[in-house]
């Protein structure tokens, strides 16, 4: 039992962490355009309006959405090498980031992007109502932009933070306390849970379920980030552009063979260890 609570407690402040770095970095970009335009309204008015400073500020977090992400993703993992640095111990060990072999980044990327296809197609059939998706919709706006910075923030450091948080670190310390299908669950739990929107909270606790399973399978942190930026660059990018109502079913099904398919091809070559 004291096992659980060690890990648990481990789990808790890596969450923490994480929780922690996307509140500091909304702080300091409201922090930096509130006193943008304070200084600006008491040199032109020499007053301030309380009403529009926080609108100003509302705006601020809402159009600057992907920069804070970031930010705070960036701070987050070099955080993290700091740590373990000054314990004199190798983050990516401790992380499970061992190398895989290059040609199984072409069965992952496959299975990111088909993953995305088949989670997209779930949403649509689902009974959603309108209210929540109007709500997910207001809220992937803040994040679905194009341009550099929404592209690294969602589609490359994200998936990096995020697997380093919670399948690197959160999962492998529950893993040493209890069943690995427990820890699985747990993490994917709370890796929803930070979500926030419901949808966004349903299917990133699937995700959380398979990139497990996928870093399990494969042995390597690697594998679960490399199906993440895929996961991410198809749901954001690529998606709306191919998937429409008369070629639907069509991908759909393919998507369900080129991923089972590509799920057994790269534990295979994971599992061998060679570039065959």
């Amino acid at each position: 039992m004291k096992n659980v609570f060690i890990a648990l407690g481990k789990a808790i402040c890596y969450t923490l962490l994480f929780a922690a770095m996307q509140l500091i970095a909304s702080f300091v970009v409201t922090l930096a355009m509130g006193i943008g335009y304070a200084v600006e309204q008491l040199t032109l008015n020499g007053g301030l309006d309380y009403n529009t400073l926080m609108t100003v500020l509302y705006d601020g977090i809402t159009t600057n959405a992907t920069l804070i992400t970031l930010v705070s993703n960036i701070c987050t993992v070099g955080v993290l090498f700091a740590f373990f640095a000054l314990r004199k111990k190798n983050l990516l060990s401790e992380i499970n980031a061992s190398p895989i072999p290059a040609l199984t980044y072409v069965p992952l990327s496959i299975m990111g992007m088909c993953f995305a296809v088949l989670i997209t197609f779930a949403l649509g059939i689902l009974p959603i109502s309108e209210e929540v998706w109007e709500e997910y919709n207001q809220s992937a706006s803040m994040i679905d932009s194009a341009g550099l910075i929404p592209m690294l923030s969602t589609v490359i450091f994200a998936p990096i933070a995020e697997e380093t948080v919670f399948r690197g670190l959160v999962y492998t310390r529950l893993k040493r306390a209890m069943p690995a299908w427990v820890a699985a669950i747990l993490q994917a739990a709370v890796f929803g849970a930070l979500h926030g929107q419901i949808l966004w909270v349903a299917y990133a606790f699937v995700m959380g379920l398979v990139l497990a399973a996928i870093v399990e399978s494969t042995g390597s942190l690697f594998a679960g980030i490399a199906v993440h930026i895929c996961f991410n660059l198809m749901g954001g990018y690529v998606m709306e552009h191919i998937f429409t109502e008369s070629t639907a079913l069509y991908i759909v099904l393919a998507s369900i063979i080129l991923m089972v398919a590509a799920t057994r091809s790269a534990v295979r070559i994971a599992k061998s260890g060679k570039n065959i």
